[in-house]
């Protein structure tokens, strides 16, 4: 891949929920763009299948195991992630489970775990990398929701809520961190996806017309070059990005 082919080359992106599914996506084509990936998963086998595959593109892609809902683990991963790399430009917050039955049936164990690999791993994962991206004056955090953040689904008493929260929370970071040139967004997909995910919540018919995650990628490589003040703060829809190859209307 040539020189031209890399807009990113040198940039540092952190992506969660790297094993599968968007994730995963995501990071190989960051690293198709000259990023410099760190891919977190709690699931050790999708992230070495996933080196494997990277590095027969010769995609620098590093993988670091880690339950991002877990404090302790997700300081001890961007410390190991900012000694190796050096500094993060782009944290992509996309780890997500969900659980689908009715309130009544929702165990809080089950609420506390949704709850915290949804959102409360992209407010540690912030945490932890806001105060460098201050000393540099620049970054971008890039929070994945979906449309249940902004409509409620039956039988999703704890996946709404968290995907309704990340949306708050990208909404506060654009706001506070705008004076040291921070961007914040949201994206949702804008397509249903063949995921670990989707293959356990979608119907038949949802199934025919689901794209493959990678037709999604190339949204989250405009956002990295093209994400400036007038958009911190806003949610975009990343399979247009990703057919448009632009942020411009």
């Amino acid at each position: 891949m040539g020189r031209q082919d890399t807009p990113l080359l040198g940039r540092v992106a952190v992506v969660t929920g790297a094993g599968a599914g968007l994730g995963r996506a995501a990071a190989v084509h960051l690293a198709q763009r000259g990023a410099r990936v760190a891919a977190v998963s709690l699931v050790p086998a999708e992230l070495e299948d996933l080196q494997v595959a990277a590095a027969a593109e010769r995609l620098e892609v590093r993988p670091f195991v880690a339950d991002v809902g877990d404090a302790e683990q997700v300081h001890r991963t961007v410390a190991s992630i900012t000694t190796e790399f050096g500094s993060v430009d782009l944290l992509i917050n996309n780890a997500a489970v969900i659980v689908v039955k009715p309130i009544d049936e929702t165990t809080v164990e089950e609420w506390d775990r949704v709850m915290a690999t949804n959102l409360r791993s992209a407010f540690l994962l912030s945490r932890e990398l806001v105060p460098e991206m201050k000393r540099r004056r620049r970054g971008l955090i890039v929070n994945v929701s979906s449309r249940s953040g902004t409509e409620g689904f039956v039988g999703e008493s704890a996946y709404c809520p968290s995907k309704f929260g990340l949306e708050g929370l990208t909404k506060t970071l654009a706001l506070e961190l705008k004076p040291w040139n921070i961007w914040a967004v949201s994206v949702t997909p804008g397509v249903g996806m063949r995921t670990p995910m989707s293959m356990t919540t979608y119907t038949y018919e949802q199934r025919l017309s689901w794209r493959d995650p990678s037709e999604l990628a190339q949204g989250f490589a405009v956002l990295a070059q093209a994400v400036g003040p007038s958009h911190s703060g806003r949610r975009f829809d990343i399979w247009q990005l990703a057919q448009k190859g632009t942020l411009d209307p």
